[in-house]
């Protein structure tokens, strides 16, 4: 079994060299005056707050109405989902809402299958059904 040991005491410093990652931070004064805190837009360097792009919703709807009965939504959601994700990837600021619309086109991808795979069948029954009539 082993044994804890603790680690060895700086010997130089205590332990307070600033490239050490567990020193405490000096405290800053939180009167006012003495604190400069620049405003959010000054600092070029933040990323824009922005939410979910707005056909986020739609989009993952009409993947989803596509793959639970409503297949001709399908191309619909497969097409609004691949704009939108083309739009966020020409997009010169970092997007994190992604997902959706990768969610959205791939039921929309499905969903276009079903609806080939649904007149896929109707031709065939159709021409079974001409056989046996005619």
């Amino acid at each position: 079994m082993y044994r804890f040991e603790p680690p060895p005491t700086p010997q130089f410093g205590g332990g307070s060299e600033p490239d050490d990652p567990y020193a405490e931070a000096p405290r800053r004064s939180a009167h006012p005056s003495t604190s400069r805190r620049a405003h959010p837009a000054s600092r070029p360097w933040a990323p824009p707050a922005a939410g979910p792009p707005p056909r986020a919703g739609t989009a993952l709807v009409l993947g989803i109405l596509s793959v639970c009965g409503v297949a001709v939504l399908g191309p619909l959601a497969w097409v609004t989902a691949h704009r939108a994700l083309r739009e966020i990837d020409r997009s010169p600021h970092p997007t994190r809402h992604r997902l959706p619309f990768v969610v959205a086109q791939a039921l929309g991808v499905v969903g276009t299958c079903l609806l080939a795979l649904w007149v896929l069948g109707g031709v065939l029954g159709l021409f079974a059904l001409g056989l046996v009539i005619g």
